[in-house]
């Protein structure tokens, strides 16, 4: 089958790890069935690689915000999303960024390729799947194709699928020093990376569970001592005040330019 994707500006790639032969198989076999052009970007394996991004990584800073190390899992899903940026704003070109486990609609990710020349320079990232997390709002900024593009008060703590442009490839690789959170939970900080952070819907991504996670999560741990737990909390309070003044500051940007509205 041809190749659906025919703009030399936009790239899709998927990330994978070299060992990972069994979802390479399967992803290739989804994206060739729906024939879209894609390549293979190799990841870092935290467990093993050395990658030069990780010299990066604060431990103190991470212990002093939540208590417990980042594990080789998140340390290398964060080094190989930071090459992915650092690819992209080399190449100068739009990158479309799967997981290696992830499924997607056929017509709604052929839908959303149709529908990229159209859309506005300022849309910089674009989640591609449903925001799925708790307390959070969405506003309806703009539709293209048969997209609504959102912005949201809240990130969806996922780096599953998503658009990403030159310019906010720069902003996340600018911001990324010193690593001490998951590389999904740093891109949903949009406040530090100023990376707006929205979305699409219909989103057209999801995970597919049938495959265990390779990033490994934080061993759930004991009685954590006081000042530990003092730490965590005044980081999460300082986060939160961030966030909600950022949101004040963007909204009124948003209203002054074109509106807003519940999407």
């Amino acid at each position: 089958m041809a190749s659906f994707l025919a703009n030399p500006d936009v790239k899709v790639v998927v990330l994978t790890l070299s060992q990972s032969s069994d979802r390479q198989a399967r992803i290739k076999r989804f994206l060739d069935e729906a024939g879209i052009g894609f390549e293979f970007f190799w990841g870092v394996d935290g467990r093993k690689d050395n990658d030069p991004s990780l010299r990066m990584y604060d431990e103190s800073k991470r212990l002093r915000a939540k208590g417990q190390p980042m594990t080789p899992g998140q340390l290398g899903c964060f080094a190989s999303h930071y090459n992915i940026w650092k690819s992209c704003l080399e190449d100068q070109k739009k990158y479309v960024v799967l997981e290696d486990d992830v499924v997607f609609d056929n017509a709604g990710f052929r839908s959303f390729l149709q529908a990229l020349p159209a859309l506005p320079p300022y849309f910089e990232c674009l989640r591609l799947f449903d925001n799925k997390t708790r307390n959070h709002k969405k506003y309806k900024l703009a539709e293209v194709g048969p997209f609504k593009i959102l912005r949201y008060t809240k990130g969806p703590m996922s780096t599953m699928g998503y658009y990403l442009t030159p310019a906010a490839a720069r902003k996340f690789l600018v911001s990324a020093d010193p690593i001490f959170l998951p590389v999904d939970i740093y891109m949903d900080r949009y406040w530090l990376n100023d990376v707006v952070c929205l979305g699409i819907s219909p989103g057209f991504v999801s995970h597919d569970f049938g495959f265990e996670s390779i990033i490994g999560y934080e061993q759930k741990t004991g009685h954590r001592p006081l000042f530990m737990r003092l730490n965590r909390e005044l980081f999460m309070l300082s986060e939160r005040v961030r966030r909600f003044f950022y949101n004040l500051c963007l909204g009124s940007k948003y209203r002054s330019r074109r509106g807003a509205n519940d999407a």
